[in-house]
């Protein structure tokens, strides 16, 4: 296993991935580590798991539950788990790394 991840493999994973956007770098327990590119729309449905965003490039709107929010490169988005959630009328060169973690239902199914 390796400690090292780059945006030329997390390309290269997201690529060679059944729907061509998210690829995964690694899965360890409850964590997942990938990488989030998709082409032209974002087509995402809710999630059984808390995620947190980092995007790595790009800019756009994020739209999380109601709330819709500008993003751009080196912010961090969290969206708990169920919520619906997509990017918006963001740029070509758009991507982040997607970090899942928790059990399903996310860390409030847990009180």
């Amino acid at each position: 296993m390796t400690d090292r991840y780059t945006v030329s493999k997390a390309l290269e994973l997201a690529r060679d991935s059944a729907d061509e956007r998210y690829g995964v770098l690694l899965a360890r327990g409850t964590l997942e580590l990938g990488y989030y590119k998709p082409d032209g729309t974002d087509p995402q449905q809710p999630h059984t798991q808390d995620e947190i965003y980092v995007i790595q490039s790009g800019s756009g709107v994020f739209v999380n539950g109601e709330s819709r929010q500008p993003f751009e490169a080196g912010e961090a988005l969290f969206v708990a788990a169920g919520v619906e959630h997509r990017f918006e009328d963001f740029t070509d060169d758009f991507a982040a790394w997607v970090v899942f973690y928790g059990p399903d239902g996310g860390e409030d199914s847990l009180v």
